[in-house]
């Protein structure tokens, strides 16, 4: 029990000191005021919600599909995280644990905070999405890195809430690929690094013989 002591003593000193690095070694009114703007969950939901408005207006079938996914995924995200996890773990925020926080968050109430739900949304919406379009993937790595260091940095969340979120979102956005690799079919039914619709001449003609019957 003392080793696993230890370890917990370690983990909280270690998740203290970085977040006290990023929230306030970190902090600049310039800087912290775009964070605020860029964080607020309406800009946040703006620009998800406006790219995959973008891909049903015209994109294609696989568009249309990894949309319909994409969005089932952030529901399954937010439920198991804000609805599951974070009841049964019960992390006060940093907000509640230390002081002199830089908190940048307007909540109408201060819930738990591990795992870090807005981190694991972004995981799972990029996990869905990662497969199928290779060029967007430096911009879904981005998307999600500014999320998870955003929800430190305005004070929400401490660093190991950030990384939970970030594990649940990949588990959870891998979950429902699977389901995507399924309502694809016949022309792929397992998911891999390479998307349920695959890259090669034979899928893709196995696709349009799909949409035809």
């Amino acid at each position: 029990m003392e080793i696993f002591e230890a370890i917990k003593t370690f983990l909280i000193k270690f998740d203290t000191a970085v977040f006290r690095f990023i929230n306030t070694t970190l902090y600049n009114d310039f800087f912290a005021g775009i964070v605020k703007a860029a964080a607020n969950d309406v800009f946040l939901a703006g620009i998800v919600f406006a790219g995959l408005f973008f891909l049903i207006r015209v994109g294609s079938r696989k568009d249309r599909v990894n949309v319909a996914f994409s969005l089932w995924s952030l529901i399954l995200a937010n439920i198991v995280s804000t609805h599951i996890l974070k009841n049964i773990i019960k992390r006060p925020r940093p907000v509640i644990a230390l002081e002199d926080v830089h908190f940048l968050v307007n909540m109408r109430y201060i819930n738990y905070a591990f795992p870090s739900t807005h981190t694991a949304m972004a995981a799972a919406l990029a996990t869905v999405l990662w497969g199928d379009y290779k060029k967007a993937r430096p911009y879904l790595a981005l998307f999600t890195v500014c999320v998870g260091f955003f929800c430190i940095y305005t004070g929400g969340h401490w660093p190991l809430d950030v990384l939970a979120g970030l594990a649940l979102g990949i588990i959870m956005g891998m979950i429902i690929n699977i389901f995507k690799c399924r309502a694809v079919a016949p022309v792929r039914r397992s998911f891999n690094a390479g998307g349920c619709y695959g890259s090669t001449n034979k899928i893709t003609t196995g696709l349009k013989d799909a949409e035809k019957k």
